[in-house]
């Protein structure tokens, strides 16, 4: 029997090994493609690059794969799978910049490609195809490394967690650094011919794929640190490094062979969390030998993640209340904020009611917010958005010159909002880890009530709140845009949170319907907020659907508070 059992093992080593190989060499052959693209030449009348970056791009895109053929060789096949995963979690959000290079060339913002010189119109080339051939072969190295997840337990290291906090800290607070220079322009140029948008100034696909990106390297660099194998750690955070890599130093060249680009805040950012992410894989590699064996990473208590869910949420609150008291337009009368087009602003709200939420987590008595405030972050993202789409359409259609400090400290607030929100959620995960719940069931006089709401929700978010003669506002389903996002970030929360309902004990219950029944209520106030700028404006079936949500959710709530303990 033992015999057997290890033959077993060894056929599944060998085959996780083979997919790895082959995984290896598929991304090897992507990186000869990004390379190759342009030298083809990306866009049609050739237009060339800042400078010769073909053998730059080549070599940062062999990066992954010579790490994960490196790693095999060391017999440490568990960082190989780490390294390959990491590089094709970032393929999406490269594949999205694709879309907008197949698309509409023009629109594009990447000198390494190439370096526009007139207003003529370009279109996608044969060296545009080959790009996203390789970041299609990127992302389909990972996939086939993640099947290779049958390769044998004790092929990495065990690592004890008893020193490693003030790791996990490092590593997620330079993922966020990391997070915020993919949404910040990597370069300045002087050229009128060279756009530099990015951010919400950038086209839809581009802007999604920065925030794709952003938020894949906070739950990459998360998932590699909080690995209990030694060698997923360091392979993941090496990974990463890698990939971020390849899309921040390839600026560096047209920077500094090109005397009108700048270097800008989004590469700087970047390549510190670059440094940084590579610095921290070697003792993320490391076993303590001295810590306690418990194999499982120790994450901060209850408590001290609870307050830094507070401060964290405060400090987005009070951001989001500058941003939308902060001028964020240029135009020829001076400088102008959102209140000169809004009669109220949305973001002004949801920051003084984030806040809130914030101030309460850090007072013991007043932790039951907790659960409210890891579904009401959205509600910043909700007007947040809003706030953004009706600058940069203000700014396209008076000719006004968009002012950053406003604008990024929306986005920092919608940033900081999400990080509380996590920290709340990992409160969560550890208090649910201190209780018994072998005899929990689930709560079936909640179901109905949950349903409902859910139904309401999704009415309330793709129905208009406001109706007028000729108006057709931003929505999910029609009209999408940047306060869309918001929208369906909105909706996603709200049904996330109705799923767990049912399954939470009665007070974290009451907390979930109660995130659930502010964000409906941010979704409603949508309409007196913005009536002002709607002309003979009339209440939506939204609105009511989203009145109709706050209170079935505040009822529900009720009931589950004094239903269960």
């Amino acid at each position: 029997m033992k015999a057997t059992s290890d033959s077993a093992a060894t056929g599944s080593g060998n085959r996780a090994s083979r997919l790895l190989r082959t995984a290896s060499g598929i991304a090897a052959v992507a990186a000869l493609c990004i390379g190759a693209a342009p030298l083809l030449g990306v866009v049609s009348p050739s237009v060339s690059a800042a400078y010769p970056s073909w053998p730059v791009l080549l070599l940062l895109g062999l990066l992954p794969p010579a790490l994960s053929a490196f790693f095999l060789g060391a017999s440490r096949p568990a960082a190989a799978r780490a390294v390959l995963l990491a590089a094709g979690a970032l393929a999406p959000s490269a594949l999205l910049d694709d879309v907008q290079l197949l698309v509409d060339p023009g629109l594009v913002t990447d000198p390494a490609l190439f370096l526009r010189e007139s207003l003529r119109p370009l279109t996608p080339s044969s060296g545009a195809w080959l790009l996203s051939a390789g970041h299609v072969l990127v992302g389909g190295a990972g996939v086939l490394a993640w099947a290779a997840r049958a390769a044998p337990a004790g092929t990495g290291e065990r690592s004890p967690v008893g020193r490693r906090q003030g790791l996990l800290a490092g590593v997620l607070c330079t993922a966020v650094l990391g997070a915020i220079g993919a949404l910040l322009t990597r370069f300045v140029s002087t050229d009128p011919f060279v756009l530099t948008g990015g951010g919400p100034g950038a086209s839809v696909p581009v802007f999604a794929g920065d925030l794709l990106l952003a938020i894949t390297v906070v739950l990459v660099a998360g998932v590699a640190v909080s690995s209990v194998d030694a060698d997923t750690a360091r392979g993941g955070l090496l990974g990463l490094a890698a990939a971020l890599a390849g899309t921040t130093v390839p600026v560096l060249g047209a920077v500094l062979f090109r005397s009108e680009l700048s270097i800008g805040w989004g590469a700087i950012f970047e390549l510190v969390a670059v440094a940084v992410l590579a610095v921290l894989a070697l003792p993320a590699g490391r076993v303590v030998d001295s810590a306690p064996a418990s194999g499982e990473i120790e994450l901060p208590g209850l408590d001290r993640l609870s307050t830094a869910a507070g401060i964290l949420a405060m400090l987005g609150g009070v951001l989001a209340v500058v941003a939308a008291l902060s001028p964020q337009l240029r135009t020829a009368d001076g400088e102008a904020g959102l209140a000169e087009y809004v009669n109220l602003r949305q973001l002004l709200v949801a920051g003084c009611v984030f806040a809130l939420l914030g101030a309460a987590l850090l007072f013991r008595r007043g932790r039951a917010a907790r659960p409210a405030l890891a579904v009401a972050w959205v509600i910043v993202v909700l007007a947040g958005a809003a706030s953004l789409d009706i600058v940069l359409h203000v700014a396209r259609a008076t000719g006004a010159e968009l002012l950053g400090f406003g604008t990024w400290l929306t986005v920092a607030a919608i940033l900081l909002s999400g990080a509380a929100a996590c920290c709340a959620g990992l409160a969560g995960g550890i208090e649910r880890d201190e209780v018994d719940l072998s005899e929990t069931t689930a709560d079936r006089s909640q179901i109905a009530p949950t349903v409902l709401l859910g139904l309401l929700t999704i009415a309330a978010f793709t129905l208009p709140v406001l109706t007028a003669p000729d108006y057709v506002p931003l929505g999910i389903l029609t009209e999408f845009g940047i306060a869309s996002w918001g929208l369906l970030c909105a909706v996603l929360a709200v049904l996330v949170a109705l799923v767990l309902v049912p399954l939470a004990r009665g007070e974290r219950a009451a907390g979930l319907l109660a995130g659930c029944a502010l964000v409906l209520s941010m979704r409603a106030l949508q309409a007196p907020l913005t009536s002002s700028g709607v002309p003979e404006s009339a209440p939506g079936a939204g609105l009511w659907c989203a009145l109709a949500g706050v209170v079935l959710a505040v009822g529900a709530a009720i009931r589950a508070a004094r239903s269960r303990s």
